[in-house]
């Protein structure tokens, strides 16, 4: 009986510590949860604190950098007229300029005014490897290649208006043949000496002609328009390869001879220009080669993107010293002359320019064989292909003169 009742009490007092163990658990489940709350209220308030800096910033007060730049700061759609160039700004003309077709190239030009009524002036280059680059020669209308001796080539620059070019050179001296190539344009002659012995010399052909020319070596130079460079000789150029002149010595040279000297025998076309050359129906020529012919072995290779052919000679472009860009020409010329090596002390050279013979003119990538004829050392060229007078695209040209029993390679 007593164990029963011991038993009994037992149960109740296990009971009772349930209760309060589940009564406590409850009371913390509570103050946990509340606490929970709390705390993530407190953090859900701290992110939005404007006190600590963002992920996400702002926008900036106006005292601190901001990422983005001001509206201020933002370059107007519609610029100042004042503060920005216009879009097309005026060009001032020089006044002695004038608009008017270039009778070596068949193209309108602005031109000095002198020019439009005097000769063309023709200067006579040096082209050994020692004196390169010329300087002024890209500026040419028309350029004459020829043998001196030594199987080196000479040019002679012709230029319709020299006399904005700011230098020109090396200048070198005169041969017989370039005079009557020069007389073919009209030109008058600026050169620095000339052959005065045997069978080659300038210096007697001029006075058989009464020809007057620029001649600096003997002072007889016309207001002197030659120096020698400072520039090619601090180099170490020798002082031959270092003679030039100027646009600006030029025209007063000019000015300073009678207009019975430097006036144009007439206003015509040099050549029967067209805007469609002759060589439209050519045979393809993009690389042209003279080898074996002068110590420079020149060869011309067509750029299409230029729609000219650029010169090399020794191996490499050939430049102009002024620009320092490769000299491009529009028109070429190869003309086969009679010529002959004279057995003197300096193997000068003797060519006939004048009567008949035949050649190749070159444009726009194509060939064509064609004739040339001169009634006299003094008169023009014709040029002409199976009996037809050829013509000659717009442009600047290059006339290379080749003995007549050389050939030469076109591909």
């Amino acid at each position: 009986m007593k164990m029963g009742i011991n038993m009994k009490h037992k149960r109740k007092t296990v009971n009772l510590i349930k209760k309060v163990i589940i009564i406590s658990l409850t009371m913390i489940i509570a103050v946990v949860s509340v606490s929970c709350g709390s705390y993530l209220e407190a953090v859900g308030n701290i992110a939005e604190s404007p006190v600590l800096p963002s992920k996400t910033p702002q926008s900036s007060p106006a005292n601190e950098p901001s990422e983005e730049p001001s509206e201020s700061l933002e370059p107007t759609s519609t610029p100042e007229a004042s503060t920005l160039p216009s879009s097309t700004p005026t060009v001032t003309m020089d006044p002695s300029l004038v608009l008017s077709v270039n009778p070596l190239t068949g193209k309108s030009e602005y031109m000095n005014e002198f020019s439009l009524t005097a000769k063309p002036v023709a200067i006579l280059l040096e082209n050994k490897r020692q004196s390169l680059p010329q300087v002024g020669i890209s500026k040419a209308d028309i350029v004459v290649e020829m043998l001196v001796e030594y199987d080196i080539s000479r040019f002679m620059a012709i230029y319709q208006d020299p006399y904005r070019i700011e230098k020109i050179g090396a200048v070198r001296s005169l041969r017989s043949y370039f005079t009557k190539m020069a007389l073919a344009f009209d030109s008058y002659i600026f050169h620095y000496g000339y052959s005065e012995y045997g069978q080659e010399n300038a210096k007697q052909d001029l006075i058989d002609r009464n020809l007057t020319t620029v001649n600096g070596i003997f002072g007889e130079d016309n207001g002197h328009p030659f120096y020698r460079d400072s520039e090619r000789l601090a180099s170490g150029m020798e002082s031959v390869h270092c003679v030039v002149t100027t646009g600006e010595n030029i025209l007063n040279s000019m000015k300073e001879l009678s207009t019975e000297k430097t006036a144009k025998a007439d206003q015509e076309m040099i050549f029967n220009f067209s805007t469609e050359s002759s060589t439209k129906n050519g045979k393809e020529a993009t690389k042209i080669y003279l080898t074996g012919i002068y110590i420079s072995s020149p060869y011309f290779i067509y750029d299409q993107d230029k729609g000219a052919y650029v010169r090399h000679q020794f191996a490499d472009v050939q430049i102009d010293g002024n620009t320092g860009e490769p000299i491009t020409i529009e028109n070429l010329f190869i003309l086969k002359m009679d010529t002959q090596y004279i057995e003197d002390s300096a193997l000068h050279v003797a060519i006939t320019t004048h009567g008949t013979g035949t050649g190749y003119y070159m444009n726009d990538g194509k060939y064509i064989e064609i004739q040339w004829s001169r009634d006299t050392d003094s008169s023009k060229f014709n040029f002409t292909s199976n009996g037809e007078e050829i013509k000659v695209a717009t442009g600047n040209s290059w006339i290379s003169c080749i003995p007549s029993d050389k050939s030469i390679s076109i591909r």
